[in-house]
């Protein structure tokens, strides 16, 4: 914030206590947007860069489709601008699971396409369609809150949709690489929390694949590796049965963070929120 304040940015920091995750961040952000009478909110991560006209573009097939809730640039890998990163994607509840669909690369003149869920990498959203739907799910904490919302937004009868010729470029997942254990831990909880939300009948079939999914990465890994997968697993699933969303710390944080205090917590809940 310090940074950023010295930087000679003419934006306006909203400066929280505590990390609310991208959930609750970007919530804020929203909740700002909607004070001060947006007709749009603009979401990206703070690992991307936009090539000149991309929100411009966005603002144009926004206005032109006044029924798109949601409207997301082509988005590219930045250390190889040349291959695709995110165009379209795929969903299947019954299965737990939503996915990039390939490395398609639409040329910039194609018209706007509909997708079943778009990246929270970069989201040009109708604030109309926000105060339809609401904001973010703050249970999901950090990733699939993205898809829940696209499909959030689709149920409520607003379109969510590519726009090929805005284009940004992203560094991709470099901040979770150094959180060991989340990936893994919040693949399991999140993707049972979207089938418990939206999957219907299809639920059950849903923790069985994802489940299964995730007992044969833990089958691949190695020693070490290989019981943590494991184990964060168990986690997520546990949580997720037991209703327990949100920011999660491992026990080794919770282990060293008591180390650190002088007045422990008099109750704890591992895996949960403290």
């Amino acid at each position: 914030v310090e940074k950023i304040g010295a930087s000679g940015f003419k934006v306006q920091i909203l400066s929280l206590e505590h990390n609310l995750g991208f959930t609750g961040g970007n919530n804020v952000g929203l909740a700002e947007a909607q004070r001060i009478g947006a007709r749009y909110a603009f979401l990206l991560n703070n690992d991307t860069t936009l090539e000149a006209d991309c929100i411009a573009e966005l603002i144009t097939a926004a206005e032109n489709n006044p029924d798109s809730g949601i409207v997301a640039p082509v988005m590219h890998y930045y250390d190889s601008p040349g291959e695709v990163w995110f165009a379209d994607a795929t969903i299947s509840l019954f299965r737990g699971e939503a996915l990039h669909a390939g490395s398609a690369r639409p040329e910039k003149t194609e018209p706007p396409y509909d997708a079943p869920w778009v990246s929270g990498c970069a989201m040009l959203v109708r604030m109309t369609a926000v105060e339809h739907v609401g904001g973010f799910d703050e249970r999901f904490y950090l990733t699939w809150e993205d898809v829940d919302w696209c499909l959030r937004m689709r149920s409520s009868g607003w379109l969510v949709a590519v726009i090929p010729s805005a284009r940004i470029f992203h560094k991709g997942g470099r901040s979770g690489e150094k959180l060991s254990g989340v990936k893994s831990y919040y693949a399991v909880r999140n993707s049972l929390l979207l089938a418990a939300k939206h999957a219907g009948v299809g639920y059950i079939s849903a923790c069985c694949f994802v489940v299964g999914r995730h007992f044969r990465l833990a089958l691949r890994a190695c020693g070490t590796e290989r019981a943590s997968v494991l184990a964060t697993m168990w986690a997520g699933l546990r949580d997720h049965w037991l209703g327990r969303y949100g920011a999660w710390r491992s026990p080794k944080e919770v282990q060293r963070q008591l180390r650190l205090s002088n007045n422990p917590p008099d109750c704890l809940t591992v895996g949960g929120s403290l």
